[in-house]
């Protein structure tokens, strides 16, 4: 159970580096097959992510599946994220997750049967993150598009000041925020924060701007929605499942 909440931990604080980079890579399951999948991921992919880390290629890798709503008719969603501390470490990690040589049968075999509708992947790079020593499990994933970017970077680095202190009374882990690096468009959100929780309870509250925001001052939430007046693009409540430690 150490390891697990060492991984939960580390993965709602990837840490803070004027170079580090990570790379979110959605892929949608047919409900039918998640058992399977999650099966794999745990039996394959998450020891060789570990070797890779020992090794230098990797600064951490995780799996993580929304948590909670949506449409029953949607498939379930599950976002990998990989980490790197620079670009040139994410340029020579080659294909670790391979697993012809360590396990003798090729990644093609051991998917076979689960259904997979890969989304794309999508790089960014961390401007600030706090992190704590609490582990946490729950992480709401956020995309913006500020009409001022410059702004909106400034405004979330006073608002995240402002709550700093309030983090450990409301179960908040981590908080961080990204710009996106590519692909770059019209279609693409920016801008990319993650509030890390111990609870889906305490999750849900940061959504309704509560528990750790009751202390940000109402003009900022004024000014922030300004900013982005018809809100933010998206959030969702992603739930770890395995990863490095």
């Amino acid at each position: 159970m150490r390891k697990i909440s060492i991984l939960f931990t580390l993965l709602l604080s990837f840490g803070i580096s004027a170079q580090e980079v990570f790379v979110l890579q959605p892929v949608n399951i047919d409900p039918s097959d998640t058992q399977k999948f999650e099966m794999i991921e745990k039996t394959y992919a998450t020891p060789m992510a570990q070797e890779a880390k020992e090794k230098g290629l990797i600064k951490d890798w995780y799996l993580m599946k929304k948590s909670w709503g949506g449409r029953a008719t949607e498939k379930a969603l599950y976002i990998w994220v990989h980490v790197y501390e620079s670009i040139d470490q994410m340029s020579n990690a080659g294909n670790w997750w391979e697993t012809k040589d360590k396990f003798g049968v090729a990644a093609a075999e051991i998917y076979d049967g689960v259904t997979r509708y890969p989304v794309g992947n999508f790089m960014y790079k961390t401007e600030k993150s706090y992190e704590t020593d609490r582990a946490g499990k729950f992480v709401i994933f956020n995309w913006a598009a500020p009409s001022d970017m410059g702004k909106m970077i400034s405004l979330a680095d006073k608002i995240s000041s402002s709550f700093k202190g309030n983090m450990k009374k409301s179960g908040m882990t981590s908080w961080g925020m990204a710009t996106r690096v590519y692909p770059q468009g019209e279609e693409f959100d920016p801008l990319f924060f993650w509030d890390g929780y111990e609870t889906r309870a305490q999750a849900l509250a940061h959504l309704m701007n509560q528990g750790v925001l009751d202390v940000v001052k109402p003009e900022m939430f004024a000014e922030l929605f300004k900013l982005i007046p018809n809100g933010f693009s998206n959030r969702v409540i992603m739930e770890a499942v395995t990863g490095t430690y």
